[in-house]
């Protein structure tokens, strides 16, 4: 049996609704959730974004920023992901 890609995941909760965010540490993909349930399905995200888009633009506009100190862990989590990206690249020697 393949081993499953460990996920990060948040959810929080504004306004009444419920968003999440989860990320594949794999591929690095970021996958946002708006009225996210107990279990978000890799093909109901809202919006996708890598690494570079978040450290760039931030929270898409469609989903609810999280309380700062969620926020802050994503972006440093994402940070650290986005290190690791470059790192790899350099090694392989891609542009």
């Amino acid at each position: 049996m393949p081993e499953r890609t460990k996920a990060l995941a948040w959810m929080w909760g504004a306004d009444g609704e419920v968003y999440g965010l989860s990320v594949d540490e794999e591929t690095h993909k970021l996958r946002w959730f708006a009225n996210a349930g107990c279990l978000c399905d890799w093909d109901d995200s809202e919006v996708d974004q890598t690494p570079a888009q978040f450290l760039e633009r931030g929270v898409p506009g469609q989903i609810a920023e999280p309380d700062l100190e969620t926020l802050n862990e994503i972006r440093r989590v994402i940070a650290a992901l986005a290190q690791a990206s470059r790192l790899v690249e350099k090694r392989s020697g891609a542009p």
